[in-house]
């Protein structure tokens, strides 16, 4: 429990008192319980959540490229639609008997078997997973209509032992878990494409019966020696068939072009400062083919600026994500897929292909 339950339950003993004696007597109550009894109440509710190990899953759901479209939002229009966000999934978490476990930038953790352990948290989990993708279609659909940005998701889920309970001090603590399982969730998610789940071996190896998969990608992640391998979920198929939407890739025309283009690598939502300068050889709404001078795991991100090319003065910057990479002609043809949708760098990289195709 965090340390706000003990405010609550100090704060509710004063309101009974309140309804009997007045105000000004539950006023100095809660004083008095809060000066003698908050350290035994604080220390009671950390030993209601002693420390242990135990079989958890953790599923985090991030929104692919909010930070580029926070840069053309007010920010009463970007709270409002973020606080959106974590109120759907959250509501997606409850129905499946999970825990949220806090809510980081722009993303959710939720947890399934702790506090509470199930026999079929993982399936939970998955399941949950699935219909988070498929609220988000729905709110996009609506954000449409309201002529919004459309919000993608990326999720990972990842399984394994934890150590689940109070973690902090008399001053601040709350519940929550750590160890492998958590971290490699982490990593697994910064290689999720918008609209995709993506899972650990250990949750496909547990899951394998009940669970439709896609495709399987080996990359390397930070705190690993060994390559990991990625499962993408597909569809839930017990108790019910639930699958995961498509991401609906309207028909979009690809212009050949050739010009060059900037761009820095991405890790951990960090933007490294070394350029590397590749040529792009055709051009879409969604991605593009580049020939670049070094090869890129798949699902690693870059940001690539396009200004010259595409006519503008300021600065013209699109996120993107590897999809495949072949040796060519001495440099590495390269697909790439963006992962900033509706920002002002992807409209004006939509311009240019319109413009092209069309003169408008």
């Amino acid at each position: 429990m965090q340390h706000k339950d003990k405010q609550l339950l100090l704060a509710g003993v004063a309101g009974v008192v309140e309804e009997v004696y007045g105000r000004a007597a539950a006023g100095r109550l809660e004083a008095t319980l809060s000066e003698r009894l908050g350290a035994q109440v604080e220390s009671l509710m950390q030993k209601s959540h002693p420390i242990i190990g135990t079989q958890a899953t953790i599923l985090i759901a991030d929104l692919r490229g909010f930070s580029a479209l926070m840069e053309s939002l007010p920010p009463i229009q970007m709270a409002d639609m973020l606080n959106r966000f974590f109120s759907l999934m959250s509501q997606v978490v409850e129905r499946y008997g999970g825990v949220i476990d806090k809510f980081m930038g722009d993303s959710v953790m939720a947890l399934f078997g702790a506090p509470v352990r199930r026999p079929d948290d993982l399936l939970r989990a998955l399941t949950c997973a699935v219909e988070m993708q498929q609220t988000m279609a729905d709110l996009n659909r609506h954000s449409e209509a309201r002529g919004e940005p459309r919000l993608y998701a990326g999720i990972a889920v990842s399984s394994g032992e934890v150590m689940a309970g109070s973690f902090g001090s008399s001053l601040y603590h709350e519940y929550t878990v750590i160890g492998a399982p958590v971290n490699l969730a982490a990593r697994i998610e910064s290689y999720a494409l918008r609209g995709q789940i993506l899972m650990s071996e250990q949750t496909y190896q547990a899951a394998r019966d009940h669970i439709e998969v896609g495709a399987v990608n080996e990359v390397m992640v930070k705190g690993r020696s060994t390559p990991v391998k990625l499962y993408e979920l597909k569809a839930v198929t017990h108790p019910k068939l639930m699958a995961v939407p498509t991401i609906e890739v309207r028909k979009s025309p690809r212009i050949l072009v050739d010009f060059p283009v900037v761009f820095r690598r991405v890790e951990d939502k960090r933007i490294h400062a070394e350029r590397y300068v590749g040529k792009v050889n055709d051009l879409g709404y969604y991605g593009m083919s580049a020939d670049l001078p070094m090869i890129l795991p798949a699902y690693s991100e870059i940001l690539m600026s396009l200004s010259p090319e595409l006519g503008s003065d300021k600065p013209v910057e699109v996120y993107a994500r590897v999809l495949r990479s072949r040796r060519n002609k001495g440099g590495y043809r390269t697909n790439l897929q963006f992962t900033t949708i509706d920002t002002p760098g992807h409209k004006k990289v939509k311009q240019y292909v319109d413009f092209v195709l069309w003169g408008k």
